[in-house]
């Protein structure tokens, strides 16, 4: 039968539950039309989409966001190899100031300056207590002789105790200069002993004949110094090297 010259709609069916021109069964499952109808700029699943990550596989030449890049700096981590800030040990410690001064050779003058302050130092008090002695002893050679030898072991001491305890002497500390051993710090009493076994040499000044010679060698031993000094680039003299490699510095 046509209506209107038309034939009659056809029904899907699939509407009817499978019985086509009838009535759905009651209770038949409907058809899942998601899974005939694909739907289009979905991703399928197990269908890879061309063009589109995957999540988990890394993509060649494609940054996986959160992790690392092999060979690709990290962005506010610390590059290995590369000084932190100072460059001092690691970040938050400067290193040391270029202009402090500190660990620079003392030039000869102020060294110089510095033994005639020392000199003063000790050379006034014992001459004051060698004349007392003298005069009260009436003028006694043995006397004499013996201030002389006290006052040579006390110039002697001075020097030694000094550097290797304080690391300068008095002289050396008001002229900016201290005293390093060759490992740094201060030098050992065996090391300050032998950078001023020059000194020593007054203790023989007292003895005739002998004591002139002693002074001839103490007056070459302070010229052989200064010129030492001027000659070496880390300005340390024969009796630096003779310690095992002491060095006067700028405070």
């Amino acid at each position: 039968m046509t209506t209107g010259g038309y034939p009659p709609p056809q029904q899907d069916p699939r509407a009817t539950g499978g019985h086509p021109g009838g009535a759905p069964s009651y209770g038949a499952t409907p058809p899942d039309y998601t899974q005939q109808f694909p739907q289009y700029g979905a991703p399928q699943t197990g269908d890879p989409q061309y063009g589109a990550p995957q999540y988990g596989t890394p993509q060649n030449g494609t940054p996986q966001f959160g992790a690392p890049q092999f060979g690709a700096p990290q962005y506010g981590a610390p590059q290995y190899g590369a000084p932190q800030d100072g460059g001092f040990g690691g970040p938050g410690f400067p290193g040391p100031d270029p202009n402090s001064g500190a660990g620079t050779p003392g030039e000869l003058l102020p060294r110089l300056g510095a033994r005639i302050i020392d000199g003063l130092i000790v050379g006034i008090p014992m001459g004051i207590l060698s004349a007392i002695m003298i005069i009260a002893s009436g003028g006694s050679g043995f006397v004499d002789f013996f201030m002389t030898v006290v006052s040579g072991v006390v110039a002697f001491g001075y020097w030694t105790y000094m550097e290797s305890a304080r690391g300068a002497t008095i002289g050396k500390k008001l002229l900016g200069l201290s005293v390093a051993g060759p490992a740094g710090g201060n030098p050992t009493i065996e090391q300050a002993a032998k950078r001023n076994a020059f000194v020593a040499l007054q203790i023989l000044t007292g003895i005739p004949l002998l004591g002139f010679l002693a002074g001839l060698l103490s007056l070459a031993a302070y010229i052989g110094i200064a010129v030492t000094i001027e000659q070496d680039g880390n300005k340390q003299g024969f009796h630096d090297k003779f310690a095992g490699g002491t060095q006067v510095r700028k405070s």
